[in-house]
């Protein structure tokens, strides 16, 4: 967790630097005034080299969250309180960061906190969706169904993940490969076999000759096209770490025939599932909608669910807003609108995510088994040239011998 060396105004004015440890400034400056104090200044303490910061840094493994959740389910259902149930979930807990990340929670709620704040000084571990759910269990006295609603969502968007990971996989695994083999035939194989024709001084075919062109091209530049690769590499991802970098890199990414309707799918079910999650925990529609925008990682649709919730702050109709300003497919819109309309929204939404969540599956499984027969075929005729055109002098000299 990130430490601030802050500057705090009292009550009677006095000011007061404190090294205190947070998620967020967000949640520090609600820490400072839960104690009394105004936070005017909140700057990083040093921490250490980059590299170590970076091995350093402490994250929780999603499927411990999920078990955690899942534990802190049962115990609640039970009848147990908070603290107890934490106690509980904190004596079988094996990864130390997570075990002393719950036991400040529980000291936190112990000293008479809410759970929302408790978990929300950890924002940088828990979602603001989480934190949202949470809060809204509070407010209706039912905290056991919030969890149970948020499972749902994050199981759903859990496994939706791992379906991408699984699809992608294979073709990256068979292109990576693929170089590796086109590679080594064309640094040491090619050279080998086609330098006694070379040395004889006969004349090549063509595809020879392009062969061995390209063999040496690589074998004299091979370190200086690599660092251009690198490069190359190093100044896409430093361009894309900008704002305008990354909002043309996915704007262009959403034009793509396949992929890009692919990513509308499944922001428009991530979004859905998440706004219906936080909507049927009482929260209203604008502060649902700024927690669930938080789920949308592509600059260009973000943008346009900014621009579709300022919209409806000002009085517009909630589908009417997105059907002007966001990028979700004309079915999704439609259904909004009904729900709209019928006073059931968050009923809907849940309906849209479940809907596109079935889309993107049909998606992937088209990806899936189109993506790895034309990865077979085509690096298949790439092997082929090389050892056709290896072996073309051979065909040549046996029927000129002939």
């Amino acid at each position: 967790m990130p430490t601030y060396k802050c500057k705090i105004a009292s009550l009677n004015g006095e000011m007061v630097e404190k090294i205190i440890q947070s998620g967020s400034v967000s949640s520090l400056k609600k820490q400072v005034a839960l104690d009394g104090g105004f936070l005017v200044k909140a700057e990083k303490a040093d921490q250490g080299p980059l590299l170590i910061s970076f091995f350093t840094r402490q994250t929780i493994n999603p499927k411990d969250f999920y078990s955690f959740n899942q534990e802190f389910l049962t115990l609640l259902r039970a009848g147990l309180p908070v603290v107890i149930a934490l106690d509980g979930i904190i004596e079988k807990q094996t990864e130390k960061f997570f075990s002393r990340t719950l036991k400040t929670i529980r000291d936190d709620i112990s000293g008479g906190e809410s759970i929302s704040t408790a978990f929300e000084k950890h924002e940088t571990i828990f979602s603001p969706l989480y934190i949202a759910t949470l809060r809204s269990g509070e407010a209706s006295g039912n905290i056991p169904d919030a969890v149970e609603e948020f499972l749902v969502y994050f199981e759903r968007s859990i496994q939706i993940k791992q379906k991408i990971k699984t699809a992608s996989v294979y073709p990256i695994i068979l292109v990576c490969c693929s170089i590796f083999v086109v590679m080594f035939l064309m640094i040491f194989v090619v050279p080998t076999i086609t330098g006694t024709f070379v040395s004889s001084g006969s004349k090549l075919p063509l595809f020879t000759r392009i062969l061995l062109d390209f063999s040496d091209l690589i074998r004299n530049y091979f370190l200086l096209g690599g660092g251009g690769i690198i490069l190359l590499i190093l100044g896409i991802s430093y361009y894309l770490r900008s704002d305008q970098g990354r909002l043309n890199f996915d704007t262009l990414y959403l034009k793509l025939p396949f992929l890009g309707n692919l990513s509308v799918l499944y922001s428009t079910s991530l979004f859905t599932s998440s706004l219906s999650t936080v909507l049927m925990g009482g929260l209203p529609l604008n502060q649902a909608l700024h927690i669930s925008k938080g789920v949308i990682k592509n600059r260009f649709m973000l943008a346009g669910i900014e621009k579709a919730i300022r919209s409806i702050e000002q009085g517009r109709g909630f589908a009417q807003a997105f059907g002007e300003y966001s990028t979700f497919p004309d079915m999704a819109l439609r259904m909004m609108a009904a729900g709209e309309e019928g006073g059931g929204l968050e009923k809907v939404l849940k309906d849209i995510a479940r809907f596109f969540d079935r889309e993107v599956e049909g998606k992937l499984s088209i990806l899936t088994s189109t993506i790895e027969p034309v990865l077979m075929v085509l690096m298949g005729f790439i092997i082929g040239f090389i050892m056709l055109a290896m072996y073309m002098p051979i065909f040549q000299m046996a029927g000129a011998l002939g």
